[in-house]
């Protein structure tokens, strides 16, 4: 059995809690360095990974070490350049949501990964959430038609704290507030929910708990398609985690709100408790639907293909919506820069 060689870039909590430990359960897997600024994270490093290798610098790591990927999982202001460096090593890449804030940087990711022949796959694991696919499933078994409205809430009572301090508070390092940090994940759900791609997009964004902050704390966002509506509220300024999605279709409607599924269709009502999505923040166990579908990539770099599609619209939505925001909410057109 071949195995695969990996770096964590990044040693943060997301990577701690969330990546390594699904990594761990993958028997031909070996995390074999780790690359971190922090010297606290890399002592952590060390103590769990005692075998790995561990970098201050990223580049050190590519000259030092021959692996066949990396998993990027630091602020977003660094992806760009750490995509782009491993691409030029010719090492596969796995990186955290947001993949970039800008267009233009999505672009020129893009081409150079496709130039140096490497994967390049962000990790949407929202999907492999059980409320999720609990909820493609009863779409499809009670047969409910084409879909006519979504509403997606993310009621969260403040932001998820980073080894390194609040950085999801500091644009510098963020590029934005709620809109980079959830609302990345309601685009690819909403859109793979929805079935075709988005017309144009309109959005509010505010601050009502972090006042002094230069990000917005909470945004209002409405996205049109072809045959639907979509309507996004996510805010850091709740009471309480609270995760709420309402699909309404012409057969029925589903509502989740945290653990509880309820499902009415023609043939009849029924609810099911599953674990709430709205529980935790990193969620390990999702986590291995992501290396899944990273490594069928690998395998077939075709089967990559929709990802960095969805990675490309999530972007394109995203500058979008601030754009919209800073025009009183006018709706903007949304161009897709599908690969």
């Amino acid at each position: 059995m071949r195995q695969w060689r990996g770096a964590l870039v990044g040693f943060g909590h997301v990577a701690v809690q969330g990546h390594l430990p699904a990594w761990q359960r993958q028997e031909d897997v070996r995390i074999v360095a780790v690359c971190d600024a922090d010297s606290s994270r890399r002592a952590l490093a060390r103590e769990l990974l005692p075998q790995a290798r561990v970098y201050e610098r990223m580049d050190e790591l590519l000259e030092k070490e021959c692996v066949d990927f990396v998993d990027i999982a630091t602020p977003p202001s660094c992806h760009a350049e750490q995509v782009e460096a491993a691409a030029r090593a010719g090492v596969h890449v796995l990186c955290e949501k947001p993949l970039t804030t800008s267009l233009d940087e999505f672009v020129r990711m893009q081409q150079c990964v496709r130039s140096a022949g490497v994967v390049l796959h962000t990790v949407h694991n929202w999907r492999f959430s059980e409320a999720y696919i609990a909820l493609r499933q009863a779409m499809q078994r009670e047969q409910l038609g084409p879909i006519q409205q979504i509403s997606l809430k993310t009621i969260r009572p403040g932001c998820a704290a980073g080894a390194a301090g609040s950085w999801r508070l500091d644009p510098r390092l963020a590029g934005g507030g709620i809109l980079v940090d959830h609302g990345w994940h309601a685009f690819y759900l909403l859109t793979e929910l929805a079935g075709e791609l988005p017309e144009a997009i309109s959005a509010a964004v505010s601050r009502r708990r972090y006042v002094d902050a230069l990000v917005e704390d909470t945004a209002f966002c409405s996205v049109v398609f072809p045959c639907l509506k979509a309507d996004l509220h996510l805010t850091w300024a709740g009471r309480t985690r609270h995760t709420s999605w309402t699909i309404v279709a012409e057969g029925g409607q589903l509502r989740l709100e945290n653990s509880r599924l309820e499902v009415q269709s023609a043939r009849g009502a029924f609810s099911l408790d599953l674990p709430s999505p709205a529980a935790g923040s990193h969620h390990p166990d999702w986590f291995d639907g992501v290396i899944a579908e990273f490594r069928a990539a690998l395998a077939q770099p075709r089967a990559g293909y929709d990802n960095l599609c969805e990675a490309g619209l999530c972007v394109a939505l995203l500058e979008q919506a601030y754009r919209s925001a800073r025009e009183q909410g006018r709706a903007i057109e949304v161009v897709v820069p599908c690969p």
